[in-house]
């Protein structure tokens, strides 16, 4: 499917980085993706995410002994559609301070799509067996970490991360990008005020935490 996309030339529209508009103003984090709004959750111990359908993810499997610091959080699930543009962009200005790939262990990979278009549990097998990028973001204004995982969904190994470790970069800064259909997951402190509501439609720059 990705070479398809790459042959119809969607892929290229998809990944064309623009300029996102950011108010220096305005302390609010914002969506590095198009997508809507899956899944809310928390954090439990060990660092296991529990899925809209109730299956485990553990994110020590995605960002290494990073997932400590998110024990006791929140996270967001992001489903990008193949209608949506599919790169991210950094949600603050900050920093990555660590980047785990996973090639991904499925033979044919797991469409995360299916569970948002049909209500069945497929995000839970696609984080586990599909290519994925863990990012980990330092904030630069508030002084704490958001993990950024890409999922890929309809190619395995279509995913790349277009960003360097200990870099600064400024809010809304293209980081990353993958092939059409797709799952963003963000992890954050518990204290952050979540702007959005399961089932809303996000864009690139809009205001999601604070």
């Amino acid at each position: 499917m990705g070479r398809m996309a790459d042959v119809l030339g969607l892929n290229k529209k998809f990944h064309q980085y623009l300029e996102t508009p950011v108010n220096p103003q305005d302390r609010a984090l914002i969506s590095p993706v198009d997508g809507t709004v899956e899944h809310v959750g928390s954090i439990h111990d060990e660092g296991v995410l529990i899925s809209k359908n109730n299956k485990e993810v553990r994110l020590q499997e995605l960002i290494g002994d990073h997932y400590k610091q998110f024990v006791g959080g929140k996270y967001i699930n992001l489903y990008l559609s193949p209608f949506d543009v599919h790169y991210w962009v950094t949600p603050d200005d900050g920093m990555f301070i660590y980047t785990q790939k996973n090639k991904g262990k499925a033979t044919l990979p797991v469409c995360v799509g299916l569970e948002y278009l049909l209500g069945i549990e497929m995000f839970s097998k696609a984080v586990k067996r599909n290519a994925s990028i863990g990012s980990v973001f330092q904030t630069e204004n508030y002084k704490f970490p958001i993990a950024m995982i890409a999922v890929g969904s309809l190619n395995v190994n279509r995913i790349y991360a277009d960003y360097e470790e200990r870099k600064v970069y400024k809010k809304g800064t293209p980081c990353g990008y993958f092939s059409i259909g797709s799952s963003m997951l963000l992890c954050f402190p518990d204290y952050l005020e979540i702007l959005v509501e399961e089932g809303s439609k996000v864009k690139i720059g809009d205001r999601i935490l604070i």
